[in-house]
Protein backbone atom coordinates (compact mmCIF):
# COMPACT_ATOMS: atom_id res chain seq x y z
CA UNK A 1 0.00 0.00 0.00
CA UNK A 2 1.27 3.49 -0.89
CA UNK A 3 0.56 6.18 1.73
CA UNK A 4 0.96 9.80 0.53
CA UNK A 5 2.27 12.62 2.73
CA UNK A 6 2.19 16.40 2.53
CA UNK A 7 5.49 17.87 3.71
CA UNK A 8 5.26 21.69 3.90
CA UNK A 9 7.91 23.77 2.10
CA UNK A 10 9.03 20.79 0.03
CA UNK A 11 8.11 20.84 -3.66
CA UNK A 12 8.89 17.18 -4.40
CA UNK A 13 5.29 16.03 -4.06
CA UNK A 14 5.87 12.99 -6.28
CA UNK A 15 8.36 11.67 -3.71
CA UNK A 16 6.30 12.29 -0.61
CA UNK A 17 5.06 8.81 0.21
CA UNK A 18 5.82 5.69 2.20
CA UNK A 19 5.23 2.07 1.29
CA UNK A 20 3.33 0.21 4.02
CA UNK A 21 3.31 -3.60 4.00
CA UNK A 22 2.19 -6.38 6.32
CA UNK A 23 3.80 -9.74 6.95
CA UNK A 24 7.17 -9.10 5.36
CA UNK A 25 10.48 -10.87 5.82
CA UNK A 26 13.50 -8.63 6.41
CA UNK A 27 16.99 -10.10 6.20
CA UNK A 28 20.22 -8.48 7.35
CA UNK A 29 22.76 -10.03 4.99
CA UNK A 30 25.69 -9.23 7.29
CA UNK A 31 27.79 -7.94 4.40
CA UNK A 32 30.99 -6.07 5.24
CA UNK A 33 30.27 -2.32 5.18
CA UNK A 34 33.64 -1.16 6.51
CA UNK A 35 34.17 0.70 3.23
CA UNK A 36 30.94 2.65 3.81
CA UNK A 37 28.99 0.87 1.05
CA UNK A 38 25.67 -0.31 2.49
CA UNK A 39 24.06 -1.33 -0.79
CA UNK A 40 22.12 -4.60 -0.40
CA UNK A 41 22.80 -4.82 3.34
CA UNK A 42 19.05 -5.30 3.83
CA UNK A 43 16.67 -7.37 1.70
CA UNK A 44 12.90 -7.39 2.12
CA UNK A 45 10.44 -9.97 0.82
CA UNK A 46 6.66 -9.63 0.62
CA UNK A 47 4.36 -12.26 -0.85
CA UNK A 48 7.43 -14.04 -2.21
CA UNK A 49 8.66 -10.98 -4.13
CA UNK A 50 11.67 -8.73 -3.53
CA UNK A 51 10.65 -5.28 -2.27
CA UNK A 52 12.43 -2.23 -3.69
CA UNK A 53 10.33 0.80 -2.74
CA UNK A 54 12.22 3.38 -0.69
CA UNK A 55 15.44 1.39 -0.40
CA UNK A 56 17.51 2.39 -3.42
CA UNK A 57 18.20 5.93 -4.57
CA UNK A 58 17.24 5.44 -8.20
CA UNK A 59 13.79 4.30 -7.05
CA UNK A 60 13.41 7.08 -4.47
CA UNK A 61 14.45 10.01 -6.61
CA UNK A 62 12.17 9.15 -9.50
CA UNK A 63 9.20 8.81 -7.18
CA UNK A 64 8.64 5.34 -8.62
CA UNK A 65 5.76 3.69 -6.77
CA UNK A 66 6.46 0.21 -8.06
CA UNK A 67 6.81 -1.87 -4.90
CA UNK A 68 8.53 -5.00 -6.21
CA UNK A 69 11.71 -5.76 -8.11
CA UNK A 70 10.93 -7.44 -11.42
CA UNK A 71 11.68 -11.16 -11.40
CA UNK A 72 13.11 -11.18 -7.85
CA UNK A 73 11.53 -14.12 -6.06
CA UNK A 74 12.64 -14.96 -2.54
CA UNK A 75 10.29 -16.90 -0.29
CA UNK A 76 11.78 -17.40 3.18
CA UNK A 77 10.82 -20.66 4.82
CA UNK A 78 11.81 -19.63 8.31
CA UNK A 79 12.71 -16.62 10.43
CA UNK A 80 14.77 -15.98 13.55
CA UNK A 81 12.39 -13.53 15.21
CA UNK A 82 8.89 -12.15 14.75
CA UNK A 83 8.27 -8.44 15.37
CA UNK A 84 4.70 -7.49 16.21
CA UNK A 85 5.27 -3.76 16.79
CA UNK A 86 4.87 -1.43 13.79
CA UNK A 87 8.30 -0.67 12.33
CA UNK A 88 9.56 2.37 10.43
CA UNK A 89 12.59 1.26 8.39
CA UNK A 90 15.58 3.58 8.66
CA UNK A 91 17.69 2.33 5.80
CA UNK A 92 18.73 3.19 2.29
CA UNK A 93 21.70 2.26 0.18
CA UNK A 94 23.91 5.28 0.95
CA UNK A 95 23.77 5.76 4.70
CA UNK A 96 27.29 6.74 5.67
CA UNK A 97 29.05 9.71 7.27
CA UNK A 98 28.56 12.32 4.57
CA UNK A 99 26.75 15.61 4.09
CA UNK A 100 24.29 14.16 1.55
CA UNK A 101 23.29 11.43 3.97
CA UNK A 102 22.56 13.86 6.81
CA UNK A 103 19.85 15.39 4.64
CA UNK A 104 18.53 11.99 3.57
CA UNK A 105 18.25 10.89 7.20
CA UNK A 106 16.26 13.93 8.26
CA UNK A 107 14.11 13.72 5.15
CA UNK A 108 13.01 10.29 6.37
CA UNK A 109 12.45 11.59 9.88
CA UNK A 110 9.95 14.10 8.53
CA UNK A 111 7.69 11.10 7.86
CA UNK A 112 8.53 9.39 11.13
CA UNK A 113 7.70 12.46 13.23
CA UNK A 114 4.24 12.57 11.64
CA UNK A 115 3.62 8.86 12.13
CA UNK A 116 4.77 8.64 15.75
CA UNK A 117 2.22 11.28 16.72
CA UNK A 118 -0.52 8.96 15.49
CA UNK A 119 0.60 5.53 16.65
CA UNK A 120 3.20 3.60 18.58
CA UNK A 121 5.79 3.01 15.89
CA UNK A 122 9.45 2.08 16.38
CA UNK A 123 12.53 2.82 14.30
CA UNK A 124 14.02 -0.31 12.77
CA UNK A 125 17.74 0.00 11.99
CA UNK A 126 20.45 -2.47 10.98
CA UNK A 127 22.74 -3.03 13.95
CA UNK A 128 25.68 -1.97 11.78
CA UNK A 129 24.35 1.60 12.02
CA UNK A 130 23.86 1.62 15.78
CA UNK A 131 27.58 2.02 16.48
CA UNK A 132 29.89 4.59 18.08
CA UNK A 133 32.75 4.25 15.59
CA UNK A 134 33.17 3.74 11.86
CA UNK A 135 31.88 5.24 8.62
CA UNK A 136 28.20 4.89 9.58
CA UNK A 137 28.23 6.10 13.19
CA UNK A 138 26.60 9.47 12.49
CA UNK A 139 23.17 7.80 12.47
CA UNK A 140 23.23 6.82 16.13
CA UNK A 141 24.68 10.20 17.11
CA UNK A 142 22.06 12.21 15.19
CA UNK A 143 19.10 10.12 16.33
CA UNK A 144 20.18 10.12 19.96
CA UNK A 145 20.61 13.89 19.97
CA UNK A 146 17.38 14.55 18.08
CA UNK A 147 15.05 12.28 20.07
CA UNK A 148 16.83 11.88 23.39
CA UNK A 149 15.10 9.44 25.73
CA UNK A 150 12.03 9.26 23.49
CA UNK A 151 13.83 7.09 20.94
CA UNK A 152 12.69 3.46 20.69
CA UNK A 153 14.87 1.41 18.32
CA UNK A 154 14.63 -2.15 17.04
CA UNK A 155 17.99 -3.43 15.81
CA UNK A 156 18.18 -5.91 12.93
CA UNK A 157 21.12 -8.16 13.70
CA UNK A 158 23.60 -9.53 11.20
CA UNK A 159 22.62 -12.62 9.25
CA UNK A 160 19.21 -12.74 10.91
CA UNK A 161 15.78 -12.91 9.27
CA UNK A 162 12.79 -11.16 10.80
CA UNK A 163 9.11 -11.60 10.15
CA UNK A 164 7.59 -8.14 10.59
CA UNK A 165 3.86 -7.72 11.11
CA UNK A 166 3.69 -4.12 9.88
CA UNK A 167 6.48 -2.10 8.21
CA UNK A 168 6.65 1.43 6.80
CA UNK A 169 9.35 2.04 4.19
CA UNK A 170 9.97 5.76 3.55
CA UNK A 171 10.64 7.19 0.12
CA UNK A 172 13.38 9.84 0.26
CA UNK A 173 12.15 13.34 -0.53
CA UNK A 174 15.41 15.24 -0.93
CA UNK A 175 18.89 14.66 -2.41
CA UNK A 176 21.64 17.11 -1.63
CA UNK A 177 22.62 19.29 -3.47
CA UNK A 178 19.21 19.98 -4.96
CA UNK A 179 18.47 23.70 -4.81
CA UNK A 180 14.96 23.47 -3.35
CA UNK A 181 13.09 21.42 -0.79
CA UNK A 182 15.62 21.42 2.04
CA UNK A 183 14.24 24.15 4.31
CA UNK A 184 12.38 21.88 6.79
CA UNK A 185 15.40 19.56 6.94
CA UNK A 186 17.79 22.43 7.69
CA UNK A 187 15.50 23.53 10.52
CA UNK A 188 15.60 20.01 12.00
CA UNK A 189 19.40 19.95 11.84
CA UNK A 190 19.56 23.39 13.46
CA UNK A 191 17.26 22.11 16.22
CA UNK A 192 19.78 19.37 17.02
CA UNK A 193 22.71 21.79 16.99
CA UNK A 194 20.91 24.18 19.36
CA UNK A 195 21.19 21.58 22.13
CA UNK A 196 24.99 21.82 22.17
CA UNK A 197 26.73 24.84 23.75
CA UNK A 198 29.98 26.40 22.59
CA UNK A 199 33.24 25.55 24.37
CA UNK A 200 36.34 27.57 25.23
CA UNK A 201 39.07 27.49 22.56
CA UNK A 202 42.53 29.02 22.82
CA UNK A 203 42.84 30.37 19.29
CA UNK A 204 40.85 33.00 17.44
CA UNK A 205 40.35 30.81 14.40
CA UNK A 206 40.77 27.40 12.83
CA UNK A 207 41.23 25.83 9.43
CA UNK A 208 39.22 22.70 8.59
CA UNK A 209 41.78 20.54 6.82
CA UNK A 210 40.88 17.92 4.21
CA UNK A 211 44.02 15.93 4.93
CA UNK A 212 41.81 13.50 6.84
CA UNK A 213 40.06 12.49 3.62
CA UNK A 214 43.45 11.41 2.29
CA UNK A 215 44.38 9.66 5.54
CA UNK A 216 41.13 7.68 5.68
CA UNK A 217 40.99 6.92 1.97
CA UNK A 218 37.84 8.86 1.03
CA UNK A 219 36.83 8.13 -2.54
CA UNK A 220 36.54 11.75 -3.72
CA UNK A 221 39.67 13.06 -5.44
CA UNK A 222 39.18 16.74 -4.66
CA UNK A 223 42.52 17.17 -2.89
CA UNK A 224 44.09 20.60 -2.85
CA UNK A 225 47.60 19.76 -4.04
CA UNK A 226 49.24 22.62 -2.10
CA UNK A 227 47.07 22.33 1.02
CA UNK A 228 50.06 21.54 3.24
CA UNK A 229 51.70 24.79 2.16
CA UNK A 230 48.48 26.62 3.01
CA UNK A 231 48.26 24.86 6.38
CA UNK A 232 51.82 25.81 7.32
CA UNK A 233 51.20 29.47 6.50
CA UNK A 234 47.89 29.51 8.41
CA UNK A 235 49.69 28.14 11.46
CA UNK A 236 52.72 30.42 11.23
CA UNK A 237 51.12 33.67 10.05
CA UNK A 238 47.66 33.48 11.63
CA UNK A 239 48.36 31.15 14.57
CA UNK A 240 45.11 29.27 13.92
CA UNK A 241 44.31 25.70 14.94
CA UNK A 242 44.21 23.01 12.24
CA UNK A 243 41.37 20.54 12.73
CA UNK A 244 40.34 17.41 10.83
CA UNK A 245 36.61 16.82 11.26
CA UNK A 246 36.76 13.04 10.79
CA UNK A 247 38.56 12.87 14.14
CA UNK A 248 35.60 14.33 16.06
CA UNK A 249 32.20 13.14 17.19
CA UNK A 250 29.05 14.92 16.10
CA UNK A 251 28.82 16.79 19.41
CA UNK A 252 32.44 17.90 19.11
CA UNK A 253 31.89 19.09 15.53
CA UNK A 254 28.96 21.21 16.67
CA UNK A 255 30.99 22.59 19.57
CA UNK A 256 33.91 23.56 17.34
CA UNK A 257 31.60 25.18 14.80
CA UNK A 258 30.20 27.42 17.56
CA UNK A 259 33.44 28.22 19.33
CA UNK A 260 35.96 29.76 16.92
CA UNK A 261 35.60 33.37 15.82
CA UNK A 262 36.84 32.56 12.29
CA UNK A 263 36.45 29.15 10.65
CA UNK A 264 38.14 28.51 7.29
CA UNK A 265 36.95 25.69 5.01
CA UNK A 266 37.54 24.45 1.52
CA UNK A 267 34.43 23.64 -0.49
CA UNK A 268 33.28 20.27 0.79
CA UNK A 269 31.23 18.30 3.28
CA UNK A 270 32.51 20.36 6.21
CA UNK A 271 30.47 23.28 4.85
CA UNK A 272 27.42 21.65 6.45
CA UNK A 273 28.88 22.84 9.76
CA UNK A 274 27.69 26.35 8.90
CA UNK A 275 24.30 25.13 10.12
CA UNK A 276 25.89 24.59 13.55
CA UNK A 277 27.47 28.06 13.79
CA UNK A 278 26.16 31.20 15.47
CA UNK A 279 26.18 34.90 14.68
CA UNK A 280 29.56 35.12 16.46
CA UNK A 281 31.24 32.69 14.05
CA UNK A 282 32.45 33.88 10.66
CA UNK A 283 32.85 31.07 8.13
CA UNK A 284 35.25 31.58 5.23
CA UNK A 285 34.99 29.26 2.21
CA UNK A 286 37.97 28.80 -0.11
CA UNK A 287 35.93 28.00 -3.18
CA UNK A 288 36.92 24.97 -5.27
CA UNK A 289 36.58 25.96 -8.97
CA UNK A 290 34.50 22.84 -9.70
CA UNK A 291 32.44 22.65 -6.52
CA UNK A 292 31.87 26.35 -5.96
CA UNK A 293 29.21 26.77 -8.67
CA UNK A 294 26.87 24.35 -6.87
CA UNK A 295 27.92 24.28 -3.21
CA UNK A 296 28.33 28.02 -2.65
CA UNK A 297 24.59 28.41 -3.03
CA UNK A 298 24.09 25.76 -0.35
CA UNK A 299 26.52 27.55 1.95
CA UNK A 300 24.46 30.72 1.60
CA UNK A 301 21.36 28.77 2.59
CA UNK A 302 23.12 27.32 5.64
CA UNK A 303 24.33 30.77 6.64
CA UNK A 304 20.85 32.25 6.31
CA UNK A 305 19.35 29.55 8.55
CA UNK A 306 22.02 29.64 11.27
CA UNK A 307 22.67 33.40 11.15
CA UNK A 308 26.44 33.00 10.89
CA UNK A 309 28.39 35.52 8.76
CA UNK A 310 29.75 33.98 5.55
CA UNK A 311 32.60 35.00 3.27
CA UNK A 312 33.14 33.03 0.05
CA UNK A 313 36.56 33.61 -1.52
CA UNK A 314 36.17 32.66 -5.16
CA UNK A 315 38.45 32.57 -8.24
CA UNK A 316 41.54 31.62 -6.26
CA UNK A 317 42.40 28.25 -7.77
CA UNK A 318 42.60 26.02 -10.79
CA UNK A 319 41.81 22.41 -11.63
CA UNK A 320 44.73 20.02 -12.05
CA UNK A 321 44.67 17.66 -15.01
CA UNK A 322 47.48 15.14 -14.65
CA UNK A 323 47.89 13.09 -17.85
CA UNK A 324 49.95 10.52 -15.94
CA UNK A 325 46.91 9.58 -13.82
CA UNK A 326 43.81 7.59 -14.92
CA UNK A 327 41.01 9.77 -16.30
CA UNK A 328 38.57 11.07 -13.68
CA UNK A 329 35.03 10.11 -14.61
CA UNK A 330 33.26 12.49 -12.22
CA UNK A 331 33.91 16.05 -13.42
CA UNK A 332 33.33 17.41 -9.91
CA UNK A 333 36.14 15.36 -8.40
CA UNK A 334 39.28 16.77 -9.98
CA UNK A 335 42.13 17.79 -7.67
CA UNK A 336 42.90 21.50 -7.59
CA UNK A 337 45.37 24.02 -6.21
CA UNK A 338 45.37 27.59 -4.95
CA UNK A 339 47.27 29.62 -7.51
CA UNK A 340 48.52 32.27 -5.05
CA UNK A 341 48.78 30.98 -1.48
CA UNK A 342 50.38 34.20 -0.19
CA UNK A 343 47.53 36.22 -1.70
CA UNK A 344 44.95 34.04 0.06
CA UNK A 345 46.84 34.38 3.35
CA UNK A 346 46.71 38.14 2.86
CA UNK A 347 42.93 38.00 2.54
CA UNK A 348 42.66 35.79 5.62
CA UNK A 349 44.75 38.28 7.60
CA UNK A 350 42.25 40.98 6.65
CA UNK A 351 39.46 38.77 7.97
CA UNK A 352 41.45 38.19 11.14
CA UNK A 353 41.95 41.89 11.88
CA UNK A 354 38.52 42.90 10.54
CA UNK A 355 39.86 45.26 7.88
CA UNK A 356 38.28 43.26 5.03
CA UNK A 357 34.83 44.49 6.05
CA UNK A 358 35.79 48.13 5.56
CA UNK A 359 38.06 47.82 2.52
Amino acid sequence: MIVPFNIPDNPHKHRQFCTVLEDVYLHNTGKDISDGNTDDLITITHNGKGVKAGIHKDTQKSGDKEIYYPNVINTPTQHDEEILDPIFLMFDATMQNYMHCFFDLFGNLLYFDILKKEKNIKLGIPEEFWVDEGKNNFIKQWLTLYYGEDLDVVLFKQKKTYKINHITIPNGIYWHPESVGHQPIMEMIKKVASKIPAIKVNKKGCYVSRQDTIKYGWYHKREMSNEKELINKIKSELDYDIIEMMDYSLIEKIQLSKSYKNIIHQSGASNLNLLFSLSDNTNIILSNPKMGPWINYQCENYSNVSGCPLLIIDDIGEIINDPSQPPITDPNNHPWKITDVDGVIGLLKQVDDGSIWSS
